[in-house]
This record gives C-alpha cells, sequence and structure tokens, in this order.
C-alpha cells in the first residue's frame, strides 16, 4: 500500500489500518458494532441456553479478531453461556437451546444440514445468526448482522466525486428474521 499515491487511497471496511495523510476511509468497528447489533436481538437472543461463535480461524481472507470480543463482550454482560470454534465439523454434536453464530457462508451451510439431518426445527430448536446480510439469507429467513454495504459503497463513490477524505463509519444493523 506503500506505494500507491496518498490522493489515490480508498480504504473500505477497516478503520485500523495505519496509514497517514487521512486517506478516505469507509469503515466498520467490528467489536463495537457486534455487539450493538447482538444487544438490538437481546430478548430473542437470551432464549437460548448456550452461544456458539463459529469463528474462522485460518479464512484466505482473515476476520478481524475484534469480532470474537464482541461477541464476548456481549455474552459477558448478559451472563450468556459461549463458546467459540473455528469452523463446523461434519460430526459436531448439537444440542436444542444452542444459537450459532456464522461468519463464513461454508459453516452456514454446513450447520443447516447438520440441522435437517438431526431432524432439529430452526428457529425453534437451534437458532443461527449470520454475518454478512446477503439476497440468499433473506430469502431463506436467516437472520443476519451486517453493516450496510449499499451505503459504504454510496459513501464512498460520493467522497471520491467530491474530493473529500476523512473516516465515515457505515450503520450495523440486527435483522431478525426466521432462523431465531
Amino acid at each position: 500500500m506503500s506505494k500507491i499515491p496518498r490522493n489515490k487511497l480508498v480504504i473500505m471496511g477497516n478503520e485500523k489500518i495505519p496509514i497517514e495523510d487521512n486517506p478516505i476511509t469507509v469503515y466498520e468497528d467490528y467489536e463495537q458494532d457486534i455487539y450493538n447489533a447482538l444487544n438490538k436481538g437481546v430478548k430473542k437472543i437470551a432464549k437460548y441456553k448456550k452461544i456458539i461463535l463459529i469463528y474462522p480461524r485460518k479464512a484466505i481472507h482473515p476476520y478481524p479478531k475484534r469480532i470474537t470480543h464482541g461477541v464476548t463482550r456481549f455474552c459477558v454482560k448478559h451472563n450468556l453461556d459461549f463458546d467459540i470454534f473455528d469452523k463446523v465439523h461434519d460430526d459436531m454434536i448439537l444440542f436444542k437451546g444452542d444459537l450459532f453464530i456464522t461468519i463464513e457462508e461454508n459453516d452456514l451451510i454446513n450447520l443447516m444440514g447438520l440441522i435437517k439431518e438431526k431432524e432439529l426445527v430452526l428457529g425453534k430448536d437451534i437458532g443461527i445468526i449470520s454475518y454478512n446480510e446477503t439476497p440468499l439469507k433473506a430469502l431463506l429467513g436467516i437472520s443476519t448482522i451486517s453493516t450496510d454495504f449499499k451505503i459504504m459503497g454510496e459513501t464512498t463513490a460520493q467522497m471520491i466525486l467530491d474530493n473529500k477524505k476523512g473516516k465515515v463509519k457505515v450503520p450495523f444493523r440486527f435483522t431478525n428474521r426466521n432462523s431465531m
């Protein structure tokens, strides 16, 4: 990144990249955003016995560790039992009353397959919240926690067009659907 002229540098997603000269930065605050989003859904989340975050430690595009900090803070604040695993395993034992928070699509798909295989009812026996909103998740009724990517793109484009520099935090939302 040091070879990119600062007047042409645009950072999207992560504000924690140490860059001087105040480039265009449109970001999400991973720890605080997930913490706040989960708090918006706390009434539904609290009905579950255990929260399980599937946080991929060896992803192709690594996710900020601050996601785990936000989930941990939320669970500690609300006195919720929780665990963190690196992926959904084929032999994973599912318990009624578990709420999974998945980040990667493969883990969501594998988890949905296990739920079907074990004849559990999604949204009743087991819950799922998935990271990052997509049209498919909306169609399937999967609850999500997500930055608003449309606003991220629009804000970035407008800053480029207006030749504005600086940092803008993008909204982050909890969307409750049938998977809880």
